[in-house]
């Protein structure tokens, strides 16, 4: 009688060690070799400064990669902007694409062009070569600034999925910046402070 309960507290243990062993073996697997896709329901979600003040949710993909980067330059159409204490995060898509963002907040002493304290301010640009496009916000309520740069080489976006679909923005407060001149005074308060430095209007 001890002798198949013996037996079968061995297969227990082997069937335990064995579970362990390919749980171990699974997420090594998945930590040198990134899965090939997303599912179709899986997002990322990036709090960019921890505050709730700009999310860039994108969907159907996720995240393979997060790391701190070195402080750096944007050059876009209209100037260079700086990033600082930025993170690149890497991610795929469902189709199994492959594309990353540079995000950042840092204080608005970084930035020459955000000089109100009375309003917010953004800019919307894309980088000289098309790979990438950039969406800068200045809140003056905190005096930090926030920053997005999203490559478009594997993955096309548009300035509007960067701005209403990936950032959520209100499309009446935020108006695409190179892609349509929008006249100086307008009722909702929204103008144009130079051809890449816009007030949000919300």
């Amino acid at each position: 009688m001890s002798k198949p309960k013996n037996i079968l507290i061995i297969i227990v243990i082997v069937c335990v060690l064995f579970l362990i062993r390919s749980f171990i073996f699974g997420s090594l697997v998945h930590l040198v070799i990134p899965p090939s896709h997303a599912s179709y329901s899986d997002k990322v979600i990036e709090d960019i400064g921890g505050d709730d003040f700009l999310v860039a949710t994108l969907d159907s993909c996720l995240k393979i990669d997060e790391k701190d980067i070195p402080d750096g330059n944007f050059t876009g159409t209209y100037g260079t902007y700086g990033y600082y204490d930025a993170k690149n995060i890497s991610y795929v898509t469902y189709n199994g694409l492959r594309g990353y963002m540079i995000v950042w907040k840092t204080s608005q002493d970084n930035y020459d062009e955000f000089n109100n304290d009375d309003v917010n301010m953004y800019i919307s640009d894309y980088a000289k070569d098309g790979k990438s496009k950039c969406f800068i916000e200045y809140s003056y309520e905190s005096k930090d600034v926030y920053g997005i740069i999203l490559g478009t080489d594997n993955i096309w976006y548009g300035e509007s999925d960067l701005m209403y679909e990936i950032l959520d923005l209100n499309s009446s407060g935020f108006k695409m910046s190179y892609t349509t001149i929008y006249p100086t005074g307008t009722s909702g308060g929204f103008f144009w402070f130079s051809k890449s430095l816009s007030y949000c209007s919300w």
